[in-house]
């Protein structure tokens, strides 16, 4: 697992990529609102499976040993319940689906990173 700065990263790319893709999407009167939602979602997605180890390197409260198996557990929950809720999410709700996809995508990603790429610390 990677550490903070790939995910941000990542995050923050993902936001940039989805604003230049879904241009027109972005061209209405709530211009401002739709980018920071968009922002919001792609870099909490691309976090969001991380929460123990945020906990653990913030906080250092346990030892690793006692929370990793809870962040284990959190990457096999939220992978097939993301699969499942960001399906119908992203064919019922048509309004907001260029949100939604770069959501998925950051969080698919994320499971994709941490797979990949070995930890070394919290900042890389």
């Amino acid at each position: 697992m990677p550490g903070l700065i790939p995910h941000l990263l990542v995050g923050s790319i993902l936001f940039l990529i989805g604003r230049v893709s879904f241009r027109t999407y972005f061209k209405d009167d709530q211009k401002l609102k739709k980018n920071l939602l968009l922002a919001i979602i792609c870099i909490t997605f691309s976090l969001l499976p991380d929460f123990f180890l945020g906990v653990y390197y913030l906080t250092h409260l346990e030892p690793e040993s006692v929370l990793m198996p809870y962040q284990v557990f959190t990457h096999l929950v939220i992978t097939p319940i993301s699969i499942g809720v960001f399906i119908p999410i992203i064919l019922l709700d048509r309004k907001r689906r260029p949100i939604w996809t770069m959501g998925a995508i950051a969080l698919f990603l994320h499971i994709i990173m941490d797979l990949l790429i070995v930890e070394t610390n919290l900042l890389w």
